[in-house]
């Protein structure tokens, strides 16, 4: 999961204006909630049945009426609710405290403000124990009416969907943003089932090192509970295939959830594929928004057009835990943005306020007048409605390096595609005559051959304009040793052809007359797949085995009205200010240099900000190598430093991760270090050879 922004530890706020195109929009049509009330905060404590104390913040309204009580919404996550998340809490739970909700922020055992020992990994059975447990809890207190509802964004939403699959009585209801049914193939550490080295990684490990947020302590039981914990991401990198491992965590493999869920996701968001999985389930109290926008909230993500998702949230609350019906039920269940030939754009140079070009749509699932239009490339590199006549086949050298333009994952906005498709295979259409649109996932079947036992796939669809310029639209990444199944790996047979399969990320689009639609198939996403280590070539073959599956609009169904209420001023703590903030991917070296092979993406983050007499710093530098002379030595650093400066007194971790490969292993190191006033206190080092497992 996704830390909110990618690579930021809080948020600075965007204001943006919706715009939007045909169907026009309304206001919300039924008032909810509509009186505000004055809030409160306050810290406490949630004593769990093995005494452990999990700290939490309450988000209180102020009734006027003697014993008024108030349903629940609960937020968990490791993510330092007291420092570190602090500024962007509160325009979230004070937005619904203000209409009538008791909004509960827990950190989970072992990070932040709460007690106990650092949990082994992400959503792990304590910590959703711990959440049924909670929700219970809340439930019974004296100043509730018995229903709790979830909610959050990435990591919250991931145990929101885990929470709400064990039925705990009291889970009316979630409303989850960016989250994944599906961890190991649609999460950040094996992006498709290929092993991926995110800096969220590190950055989670280092800020799991600091010491709880009340007086931060320096204590025998701090080193043995969090700072000398085993950072996460040896873990993860120890299990490169899917398994139980991966699969305890996603609800794609669970019985579907039973009680009302809303689904918010994004187009430029790697966990969108959720959404049309989730809506195929057998629960008809699913509804979903899939925006242009990036891995953040409708209301500030980019690009827009954005609306207030916290005003449709609220009607959604009333009417599961309120029992007020305020006909957002009797809404069109699925409401999506489609993309109308957004030119490429570097996400360094998107302008405050970019507006997407295109249009909402809304109306029921599955979504009706959609037909599935097969095209096939050819040897002369073109994309054709009919089976090439010649059988024949091209050669692609495996260029390690090639593929910087779509940086870290399936996400953010990318510039022109035309460099890293010098290093692919390209097919591409005739000019269309007409518009053709597309809602859904594209399928790719390709028959290749390679020389060696293990290659990658990525396969991009793509829009090129009439002056050359190239658009991403969606892409995947295919591992080839998951072509049977994912749970049982084989390699590639040298010289042997064999058929794989894709499914293109979830996309919308408009291919507008004049452009061409590109396929473009390669064996390197760099840095977002982790190079492979034989350098040669492998073959693609034409004819019935190697095809596009586009899914076409042939007639629009997607008539319903939208509600998109306009985004509102968010409000902030009154004792928080946030400083500067340099943004990602800024001055920062990210190049392939065909001549020496060389390539290097490097990417970072530095902010501050204070909360009362503290303040708080941060710093992030990230860089990927790789020469296409030697793929099999890849190397990933990432140095992540966290500054805690009190009265009198100031706090310094910083993590030094490292991941190098070989032909047969992956090398992890970790080193992290504690400063008290420039004095080092701590010092611990973690180091661990990983043979390779088909990745």
């Amino acid at each position: 999961m996704k830390v909110v922004p990618m690579y930021s530890l809080f948020i600075i706020v965007l204001l943006l204006v919706s715009g939007c195109s045909t169907p026009s929009p309304s206001q919300t049509s039924v008032s909810s909630s509509s009186s505000l009330y004055t809030i409160t905060t306050q810290k406490d404590w949630l004593t769990m049945s093995d005494g452990v104390k999990l700290s939490v913040t309450y988000f209180m309204p102020v009734s006027g009426n003697p014993g008024e009580k108030f349903p629940v919404l609960l937020q968990m996550d490791p993510y330092r609710k007291d420092d570190i998340a602090y500024l962007e809490d509160y325009p979230l739970c004070s937005y619904f405290a203000k209409r009538g909700y008791v909004v509960a922020k827990v950190d989970v055992r072992g990070t932040g403000s709460s007690e106990g020992v650092l949990p082994t990994s992400e959503y792990t059975e304590q910590e959703l124990s711990d959440g049924v447990e909670i929700i219970n809890q809340l439930s019974r207190s004296e100043w509730s009416n018995g229903n709790v509802g979830m909610f959050g964004l990435s990591w919250s939403g991931f145990n929101s969907l885990l929470i709400a699959a064990r039925k705990p009585p009291a889970l009316k209801a979630i409303l989850i943003a960016h989250g994944s049914d599906d961890l190991f193939y649609q999460d950040v550490h094996y992006i498709d089932g290929v092993i991926h080295m995110d800096c969220w990684e590190p950055m989670i490990d280092t800020s799991n090192s600091l010491p709880a947020t009340d007086e931060y302590a320096i204590t025998n039981e701090y080193f043995a509970n969090r700072f000398d914990q085993t950072p996460w991401h040896l873990i993860w990198k120890e299990n490169q295939k899917d398994g139980p491992f991966w699969r305890e965590k996603s609800v794609r493999f669970k019985p579907d959830i039973e009680i009302p869920v809303y689904l918010i996701g994004g187009l430029l968001d790697g966990y969108r594929d959720t959404i049309p999985r989730m809506m195929n389930s057998s629960n008809t109290r699913i509804k979903a928004d899939l925006g242009p926008w990036n891995h953040a909230w409708p209301n500030t993500g980019t690009p827009g057009p954005n609306y207030e998702w916290r005003a449709k949230a609220v009607r959604w609350w009333d009417m599961w835990l309120k029992g007020v019906d305020t006909g957002i039920m009797n809404e069109p269940r699925f409401m999506v943005f489609v993309r109308d030939s957004d030119p490429p754009l570097p996400a360094a140079d998107v302008p405050e306020g970019y507006v997407s070009p295109g249009e909402w749509r809304c109306g029921e699932w599955p979504v009706k007048g959609i037909e599935m239009r097969r095209f096939y490339p050819d040897s002369n590199h073109h994309l054709i409605d009919s089976v090439p006549e010649k059988s024949v086949e091209n050669t692609l050298p495996y260029i390690a390096g090639s593929g910087i333009g779509i940086h870290t994952w399936w996400g953010e906005m990318t510039g022109d595609m035309a460099d890293d498709d010098k290093g692919s295979l390209v097919y591409d259409s005739a000019p269309l005559a007409e518009p053709v649109e597309i809602i859904g996932s594209p399928v790719v079947h390709l028959k290749v051959s390679a020389d060696a036992p293990h290659y990658q796939w990525t396969v991009r669809l793509e829009d090129v304009w009439p002056d050359g310029k190239v658009s991403l639209v969606s892409g995947t990444l295919i591992n080839p040793a998951d072509r049977i199944s994912r749970l049982e790996r084989i390699p590639l047979i040298p010289n042997n052809p064999t058929d794989l399969y894709g499914e293109i990320h979830y996309t919308t689009w408009k291919f507008n007359p004049g452009h061409r639609i590109r396929l473009s198939v390669s064996n390197a996403q760099f840095p977002m797949a982790w190079p492979t280590p034989y350098k040669g070539s492998t073959t693609l073959y034409f004819g019935p085995g190697t095809s596009l599956d586009l899914p076409v609009v042939m007639k629009n169904t997607l008539t319903g009205s939208c509600v998109l209420p306009l985004p509102e001023p968010e409000e902030g703590w009154p004792d928080a200010e946030s400083g500067k903030s340099k943004p990602v991917n800024t001055d920062y070296p990210q190049y392939h240099d065909s001549k020496s092979g060389e390539s290097v993406y490097t990417t970072g983050d530095d902010s501050t900000w204070t909360i009362g007499n503290r303040s708080y710093h941060t710093n992030e530098l990230n860089t990927w190598r790789v020469n296409d002379n030697d793929p099999a030595h890849a190397e990933y650093e990432s140095i992540v430093t966290n500054e805690i400066m009190l009265p009198g007194r100031t706090l310094r971790v910083v993590g030094v991760y490292t991941m190098t490969s070989d032909e047969k292993a992956f090398t992890l190191s970790v080193s992290k270090k504690l400063y008290e006033n420039e004095t080092l206190i701590r010092e611990k080092a973690w180091n661990d050879l990983i043979p390779r497992d088909f990745q």
